[in-house]
């Protein structure tokens, strides 16, 4: 079995930019996700189950949205998956949360990032979150 990707602060911060990459990604499929769904449940209050009925003049729109809708879920889970496969694990897609694993003193711990950081700032440890983060200089 093998373990997690642990990261030097240098390795971790060379990844920085496929983070800030990743969020962007992922908070503009979620925005057109978001017009999607508003699109799509208006079409349903307008039409109710009429909408997906053969003589229903927006059905066409309707399974269009439902597809956009699986497309972006996809791209969302495979922009995850991508940073995922780096060795990097996306805590919380709305704050741009991006953990990669790092030892310090001897122990596996977490190195933080969060969007908008130039660089990796702060580190907590595995069984604890953004909340519990410390300042960098405390985990060299």
């Amino acid at each position: 079995m093998v373990g997690p990707l642990v990261f030097t602060l240098d390795e971790a911060n060379a990844l920085v930019p496929s983070f800030e990459e990743a969020i962007a990604t992922i908070d503009s499929d979620r925005e057109r996700l978001r017009a999607a769904k508003v699109k799509l449940n208006a079409l349903e209050m307008i039409w109710g189950a009429q909408l997906h009925g053969s003589e229903c003049p927006d059905r066409p729109e309707a399974q269009a949205l439902v597809a956009e809708l699986e497309e972006l879920e996809k791209s969302i889970t495979a922009t995850i998956q991508e940073l995922a496969e780096q060795g990097a694990m996306i805590k919380d897609v709305g704050l741009g949360l991006v953990d990669v694993y790092h030892v310090h003193d001897g122990r596996l711990v977490c190195l933080c990032w969060k969007r908008g950081e130039e660089a990796i700032e702060a580190w907590h440890d595995v069984d604890t979150g953004f909340a519990d983060r410390r300042p960098l200089d405390d985990a060299d």
